[in-house]
């Protein structure tokens, strides 16, 4: 640290049911990982923007329960009291803050997890075993772990992708049944570090329509 530098201050966070401390400016799914809550993901990469995407990494969050004078009342153990939230919230876009409240495996956060592989899976082809990315393949790994072993859609899977020309351009149209439109591409993680998009300012992938809107 150079001379006169002075750290960032310290904030106490409940995860799990642990308090902990992190320094200001962590993300919520940073600290968890620090903490030993592993949170799955898909579109969070520490060195780029945090856009919410994939919306796997839904977790129970909470802030310190204030009482009449405007601060935290107190439990027993001498600890802010949590008053949780009714809705998950995204750990990747959201930093701490002090005496905030955050749950990994509670039962409303298996069942996002739970709901958003159903959701991702509705399109996937189950080719695993003749698939170029079987065995490296987060989808995989998270459907197995996170996932169910069936699925309520009843309507047939959507299998659509296409080149698109136009002009000197070539597009990537309308692939629906294996990208799972988590951005990470369009915002340079498979990219070289010189070429990626938010470290260069320049656009070379994009992602124009999410799937509701194909």
């Amino acid at each position: 640290m150079s001379e006169g530098s002075t750290a960032p201050p310290m904030f106490n966070v409940q995860i799990d049911g642990v308090w902990r401390q992190f320094p200001k400016g962590t993300r919520v799914i940073e600290a968890c990982e620090q903490a030993g809550s592993y949170v799955p993901h898909y579109c969070y990469h520490k060195k780029l923007s945090s856009p919410g995407n994939c919306r796997m990494c839904l977790i129970e969050m909470g802030m310190p329960k204030l009482g009449p004078d405007r601060r935290p009342e107190l439990g027993a153990d001498g600890k802010p009291v949590i008053n949780w939230m009714l809705r998950p919230q995204i750990s990747c876009a959201q930093d701490i803050a002090e005496g905030m409240g955050v749950r990994t495996n509670s039962p409303l956060a298996k069942e996002c997890q739970r709901g958003v592989m159903e959701f991702l899976l509705i399109n996937h082809p189950l080719d695993c075993p003749i698939c170029d990315q079987a065995g490296e393949c987060l989808l995989q790994e998270f459907s197995v772990e996170y996932g169910t072993a069936e699925s309520r859609f009843l309507g047939l899977p959507i299998q659509d992708a296409r080149l698109v020309f136009e002009g000197n351009k070539k597009y990537l149209h309308q692939l629906r049944d294996r990208l799972q439109h988590a951005h990470r591409h369009a915002r340079g993680y498979h990219l070289p570090p010189d070429a990626a998009p938010e470290r260069c300012g320049q656009l070379l992938l994009d992602v124009r329509l999410r799937p509701a809107q194909f």
